[in-house]
């Protein structure tokens, strides 16, 4: 009787251990893809189950991984109809740092293979910062479909009309993170992120990643980002939604820039939010999400 008693609790604890949501991207089993034939990009999936029907694929942006995404995890994993994609870049994270050379199309094929190993054929893309790029690289060069969000994403405008100023200022971005002091350079960048009313912990967890990048993946991004065969100013048609701050130096223009680049364009422009936009304000980021997810156009 007493082992039937014993075996009846266990099966009980069984159960409900089966069915409960994990309380962090942590506790998500880490997964990998390979790609160009040995580097290795790890990545989580939760609710695989709805990757056919609707699933959303978050791309962190410079010196970062996966963990910044911590607020979506919490705030979409209880939604059995939404497969949530979170990966680590190569060179970042807890994927491979090879010496290779870190461009646009090389991080968008690690993206693309997180996807095809899935069976995702649609997807809701969301990149911040440096991910933003790298997720219109996934839409250029890949045949998957989707929509895009972009979270401060950055850009270069090089349109013909560009003054040597802003190319020399860009090319000079580019190059900042070349030599040995390129950890002071990371430390102080992360510095002009904060906004007015960012939080510490905010600040805390960039610093305590973003300085980690090694120098080599560092410049190579950078080089590779700044580069204007990238920027050529093509059309993106799919439902976009770009949020951004005015803390990152955003131009006068910068919605009708955005809207001559997103024909189907949603827009957010904050005042005194810093760059980690998903961190420092997630209830009113996730809602917007999720409406956006709702409420655009289907993806064709």
């Amino acid at each position: 009787m007493k082992n039937k008693v014993l075996a009846y609790i266990l099966l009980i604890c069984v159960c409900f251990g089966c069915n409960k949501t994990p309380q962090t991207l942590e506790n998500i089993k880490s997964e990998v893809v390979t790609i160009d034939d040995s580097i290795t990009v790890h990545y989580k999936i939760w609710n695989r189950s709805a990757a056919d029907s609707l699933a959303i694929c978050f791309v962190h942006g410079f010196g970062c991984d996966l963990n910044t995404w911590e607020k979506q995890f919490e705030a979409f994993c209880e939604d059995k109809n939404i497969a949530l994609v979170f990966v680590d870049l190569p060179g970042y994270g807890k994927s491979d740092k090879p010496h290779v050379n870190y461009t646009l199309p090389f991080f968008a094929r690690a993206i693309d293979e997180v996807l095809k190993a899935n069976n995702i054929k649609t997807v809701t893309l969301v990149g911040h910062s440096l991910g933003t790029p790298v997720c219109r690289q996934v839409l250029a060069q890949s045949s998957v479909k989707g929509r895009l969000v972009d979270v401060d994403g950055v850009y270069c405008f090089f349109d013909g009309n560009e003054t040597p100023e802003y190319a020399e200022a860009v090319e000079g971005f580019g190059h900042a993170f070349d030599g040995p002091d390129c950890r002071d350079v990371i430390t102080g960048f992360v510095s002009s992120l904060a906004g007015p009313d960012t939080p510490q912990e905010i600040t805390d967890y960039a610093m305590s990643v973003m300085p980690e990048t090694p120098q080599y993946v560092a410049s190579s991004t950078m080089q590779n980002l700044v580069d204007r065969q990238w920027w050529t100013g093509a059309k993106i048609t799919v439902p976009t939604w770009v949020i951004c701050t005015q803390n990152s130096g955003l131009d006068p223009d910068n919605q009708a820039k955005m809207q001559a680049l997103y024909p189907n364009l949603m827009y957010t422009e904050l005042t005194t939010c810093g760059h980690f936009i998903h961190m420092e304000q997630p209830e009113m980021f996730n809602e917007k999400l999720k409406a956006f997810i709702l409420t655009a156009p289907d993806i064709q």
